[in-house]
């Protein structure tokens, strides 16, 4: 039953009877265009603006093409930031949650000036 036999009715049918099949369905292109459906939808029912922003700054890092050397280089930082964080504390220290944020900002620091040398290049087109 295709668009021929629909053709053949319509010419058949007589005037003001012949009505088309409506069919309703919902198509989702991607998966990812589902998903941001929902983040939207998500937002409306209470999440804030920061959240969605995290959200769709993870989406386009996660999925552009042109930014695979970004990921490489945030997962390696995310690796040492964890490492540093993760070391085990000596047991003489008062207050181990601000020896681990000392960690934390120092690993931070260190991450920013390596990864910088090492996107100068993709970020300015210029080699240092």
């Amino acid at each position: 039953m295709g668009w021929e036999h629909t053709a053949r009715e319509k010419q058949r049918a007589p005037i003001g009877e012949y009505r088309p099949e409506v069919y309703r369905v919902k198509i989702y292109d991607t998966f990812e265009q589902h998903r941001l459906r929902l983040a939207a939808a998500l937002i409306r029912n209470g999440m804030s603006e920061p959240e969605f922003f995290l959200y769709a700054a993870d989406y386009v890092l996660r999925h552009h093409r042109k930014l695979k050397r970004l990921r490489s280089v945030f997962r390696q930082a995310s690796r040492q930031i964890h490492a540093a964080v993760a070391a085990p504390i000596p047991s003489n220290f008062n207050e181990p949650e601000s020896e681990r944020d000392r960690r934390r900002r120092e690993a931070v620091l260190r991450v920013c000036s390596w990864a910088s040398r090492e996107l100068h290049a993709d970020i300015t087109g210029d080699r240092l």
